[in-house]
């Protein structure tokens, strides 16, 4: 249930996306909802952030370890999204940024996991920066930048059906980081 919710929220956002259609898409009867997301679809929408969120650290984090530069690391981050975007025939963006501008003010729960998630990739980004020679205060700066150009080429590339957002938010991100980069 939680790929089928995955896949219905990075299309349609959190709102778009109600308890029967889940069920429908997932082929899960009603009852094991409520047995295995007592939080109804709330607690789906958690799990879906929890998990998306994991997945996207873990990415950052696997392709620091792996010691390319910094354009490299930059240009393999936009890359994926731009690749992302483009399987999904721009009908889809990122289930985080769906989900984050998707849900009410009344769902704390929503807004822990997006925030957690979020920092979590900024957190990520920060470390793999300053492994390159970027200071911690500039670190901070550019992986809050990176990460805001990254989700907002998610939403403009769906809206204009072009991987142009994602090849211009990875070259603005480049020239970033050349001026927050001692010289």
């Amino acid at each position: 249930m939680l790929a089928v919710a995955t896949d219905l929220f990075r299309a349609r956002g959190y709102e778009g996306v109600g308890i029967a259609e889940l069920l429908e898409k997932s082929g899960s009867p009603r009852g094991s909802l409520y047995f295995h997301f007592p939080g109804g679809k709330q607690q789906i929408g958690a799990e879906v952030v929890a998990r998306v969120g994991a997945e996207v650290a873990s990415r950052f984090r696997v392709l620091h370890e792996s010691g390319v530069n910094l354009d490299g690391f930059i240009d393999q981050v936009f890359k994926a999204t731009a690749k992302e975007s483009k399987e999904r025939e721009y009908c889809a963006s990122c289930p985080m940024a769906a989900i984050a501008t998707g849900f009410g003010s009344n769902d704390v729960i929503l807004a822990d996991a997006v925030r957690g998630a979020f920092n979590s990739w900024e957190a990520e980004i920060r470390i793999a920066v300053e492994a390159r020679g970027m200071s911690k205060p500039h670190a901070a700066i550019f992986a809050s930048a990176m990460l805001t150009a990254m989700e907002g080429a998610f939403v403009i590339s769906k809206a204009q059906r072009s991987d142009a957002p994602h090849k211009n938010a990875c070259r603005a991100i480049k020239a970033l980081a050349a001026t927050m980069l001692p010289h």
